[in-house]
């Protein structure tokens, strides 16, 4: 997806997972299949259901990574990288419209989270609307910088160039 333009968010989650998730991770790709098994109490924290989500989205199992990242958003409807993961998996769905709500609604909660920044100008520019506001948002990301500041870039010259009159 980077190659796209949108910036991935917890990159390296997959391997921070704690033992406890990736012990319920394993069990849950044991018993994907079944449908009689029911959790009563669920042990996971909204950070461990993203970390989950991530590490499923990192496996090719999307629908299991967007489920993990809507579990940790009802626990914790604040958590910007969840939501900004949820995004990108819209994103990666061409679903631009609803990967744009979450970038927004991240962006809420962090105005200054760099990715949801970049990944929000990305939405808009695929839509090819508002662009201003793209520019305006691709800037502020690559003002914050950080470790994909060239991602960033990309994404500015990406939409100056859409800008320009042909």
């Amino acid at each position: 997806m980077e190659g796209r333009g949108l910036a991935r968010a917890d990159r390296g989650a997959a391997s921070a997972v704690n033992a406890r998730a990736l012990a319920v991770a394993l069990l849950a790709a044991t018993i994907a299949g079944c449908s009689h098994i029911v959790v009563l109490n669920d042990p996971l924290t909204a950070a461990e259901h993203n970390d989950l989500g991530v590490a499923y989205e990192a496996a090719g199992k999307r629908d299991l990574a967007m489920r993990e990242y809507r579990v940790a958003l009802k626990r914790d409807p604040r958590l910007v990288r969840a939501r900004v993961n949820l995004g990108n998996l819209e994103a990666a769905a061409e679903r631009w419209h609803e990967a744009e709500d979450n970038y927004r609604r991240a962006l809420r909660e962090s105005p200054a989270d760099a990715d949801a920044l970049n990944n929000l100008a990305v939405a808009l520019m695929r839509q090819g609307r508002s662009l201003a506001e793209a520019e305006s948002l691709a800037t502020r990301a690559t003002e914050l910088g950080g470790e994909r500041d060239s991602l960033y870039r990309a994404t500015l010259a990406e939409v100056q160039a859409a800008r320009r009159p042909r």
